[in-house]
């Protein structure tokens, strides 16, 4: 099957880029140059604060929000600890380290792996109670292998526990990475845990574990071949190496040279670090054709097509570095049709604004992401070509747990999903769906946990956040339940205290619909309640926005409720234009105007000091009574 990357990078302000396939779509990256991606980005930042509460310290980095480091990644060469204790602490690390070796963490994990599988064998066994209570422990059960194994080996060796206020101080100078961006008004998440990204392995230059194995890479003889290449490899005992998968196939000639440059790239942020003052950027992750051709292009690519000439010239230098072999298949777009378009891809990508997602058979799929969850429904629609109604829901959740595999790397989908499938009686066709799922699931890059579909038809699965996604969705109400909610709030804050008529804007659909619809019952409350309602239309509006006006009698504004966004822009600041000055055209008279400022200017100031006496005279008490002297006897 053939596969080809498309970048364009042609427009100003963003560069979008495209794996694609037979099939259609299988990766899609964008970039905003106004709002650039800073995870993974090296800054020298100094500690702001340190809450023993949360047991974790605020970190300025160098943005306006601090970033959040949790006690657990900070790197035991920051503490500020008596030497002696910080060099049996650092003893105490190098055995842990030498046990998780010599103990092979994989011979563990596929031992109780293979004890996780004997329960599902037993689960099949029993009824469906059963089942959900013991495929929740085995999922938990999965998640904490490598923590078991770590914290067993402190408590055997007595570390002594420190406490966060105990070891980091405020304005402590440290070198840290953006695990995660900011989202809302929470900061970024940081670590002092550095990892550098290869093309084939990640170095891991402060923290000392070895050679490790993508844990994607599931074969064994692929594993015990990167084994063999990472003990022939000088690696130093500071560092800490993890082999990606796309070094499973390569020799080790690749994965030595893709090693010496990461090495190159870290001494290079040590030095950057030592000649820079704190809060400063010191490492960029790289631009997003730089990620793409790292991470997205591999040798089941065949051409990388690049439509823009500073894109173009970036991509070039970029593979010289990283895949000087494949820089033939390097080829720049001359067309004068845009590159999308000329692809077709443009048709596709559009598909993601839409929140339904239609299938082969004739099924659908329902993408709603809300603020905690995304929630996706699959229904049967109009595929009718199976026996029965089982098989038709075996084939629709197959085709769609395909698809919801597309759109989760797609849309970057993340956080907590749940999927509604539609309810199978049989509970072999269930297993069937979540291997179907769990395939297709293996070409995503993020960190991907998935459970099991329950009784009720649902499976919970949950997906690292890679990026922001390019698309934000709102929940708003349709024009009907808006309408209704405007009328009912405007009649609700009408009987606050001396409000005689209300003053509504809203857009014009939903006025037309009040006036149409809804007409007869603002008729029956101005009759009944003697308080006058009007509706006007205001054309800036769109349908989450509103503006309710209270009036006394007077007509004058008691209180104001609104819901508007506004876009600020330079032009509309009425407020802050200078004031027409008179221009001296040649020929007019300047004394006069003059003369004329003056005389209005000793008015002015005769009124202020007539009103300043009256001000005074009002200030003074009056005297109402005086009480009276007795007289002497």
């Amino acid at each position: 099957m053939e596969k080809n990357l498309y970048i364009d990078a042609s427009h100003p302000d963003e560069t979008r880029i495209v794996l694609k396939s037979d099939n259609g779509v299988e990766e899609y990256e964008y970039e905003d140059k106004n709002n650039l991606n800073f995870k993974n980005n090296i800054y020298l930042a100094t500690v702001s604060r340190v809450e023993p509460s949360l047991q974790a310290a605020f970190i300025n980095f160098g943005r306006v929000k601090h970033g959040f480091l949790a006690f657990n990644d900070i790197q035991s060469d920051y503490y500020q600890i008596p030497t002696e204790d910080k060099e049996k602490l650092q003893e105490v690390e190098e055995k842990i380290r030498e046990d998780l070796k010599n103990k092979n963490v994989d011979l563990l994990n596929n031992d109780q792996k293979s004890e996780n599988e004997t329960k599902n064998i037993n689960l099949e066994k029993k009824d469906n109670e059963d089942q959900v209570q013991e495929e929740g422990n085995t999922q938990l059960i999965e998640k904490k292998q490598d923590d078991d194994t770590r914290e067993k080996l402190k408590n055997s060796y007595g570390v002594k526990r420190y406490k966060i206020q105990e070891v980091i101080k405020p304005g402590q100078v440290i070198l840290i990475q953006v695990i995660k961006e900011e989202r809302g008004n929470k900061g970024a998440a940081l670590t002092t845990f550095i990892s550098l990204a290869g093309k084939y392995m990640v170095l891991m230059p402060n923290t000392a574990k070895g050679g490790g194995i993508s844990r994607k890479i599931s074969l064994s003889s692929d594993r015990t071949k990167i084994r063999k290449i990472l003990n022939e490899i000088d690696i130093p005992k500071s560092m800490g190496v993890i082999v990606r998968t796309a070094g499973s196939n390569k020799t080790k000639n690749e994965i030595e040279k893709d090693f010496k440059n990461t090495i190159k790239t870290w001494e290079q942020i040590r030095n950057n670090a030592l000649d820079s003052d704190a809060p400063s950027l010191i490492y960029e992750e790289g631009d997003i054709i730089k990620r793409a051709l790292r991470d997205i292009y591999d040798n089941d690519t065949t051409n990388i097509y690049i439509d823009g000439d500073e894109g173009y010239k970036k991509a070039k230098s970029f593979i010289k570095e990283l895949i000087p072999k494949s820089s033939k298949f390097l080829k720049k777009y001359k067309g004068k049709v845009p590159l999308f378009h000329s692809a077709g891809i443009e048709k596709e990508l559009n598909n993601i604004f839409d929140p339904v997602v239609k299938l082969k058979s004739g099924g659908y799929l329902v993408i709603n992401p809300t603020e905690a969850l995304v929630a996706i429904d699959i229904n049967s629609g109009q595929s009718i070509k199976a026996s029965n109604i089982e098989k038709t829901a075996l084939n629709t959740n197959l085709e769609a747990s395909e698809e919801i595999a597309k759109q989760l790397k797609i849309r970057d989908l993340s956080g907590l999903i749940v999927i509604d499938f539609i309810d199978m009686m049989n509970f072999f066709n269930r297993r069937l769906v979540e291997k179907k799922l769990k395939e297709s699931i293996k070409k995503d890059r993020a960190r991907i946990q998935v459970g099991r579909i329950s009784t009720f038809g649902l499976l919970e699965m949950t997906r690292q956040r890679l990026r922001e996604g390019s698309i934000k969705w709102e929940t708003n109400l349709s024009l009907e339940s808006f309408a209704l909610k405007i009328v009912k709030k405007s009649e609700m804050l009408s009987f606050t205290e001396k409000v005689k008529s209300v003053n509504v804007k809203i857009t014009e659909k939903v006025k037309l619909y009040i006036d149409n619809i809804l007409g007869k019952e603002i008729k029956y409350f101005k009759d009944k309640f003697k308080i006058d309602i009007k509706f006007t239309a205001d054309p800036q509006f769109i349908i989450p926005e509103y503006s309710i006006i209270l009036l006394d009698k007077n007509k004058k504004i008691i209180n104001k409720v609104e819901n508007i966004n506004l876009i600020q822009t330079n032009e509309s600041k009425p407020e802050n234009k200078p004031e027409n000055k008179p221009e001296n055209k040649p020929g007019s008279k300047k004394k006069k105007v003059k003369k004329e400022d003056k005389k209005n200017n000793k008015a002015t100031s005769e009124k202020i000091k007539k009103l300043d006496v009256k001000k005074s005279k009002k200030k003074t008490p009056r005297t109402l009574w005086v009480r009276r002297k007795k007289k002497a006897a």
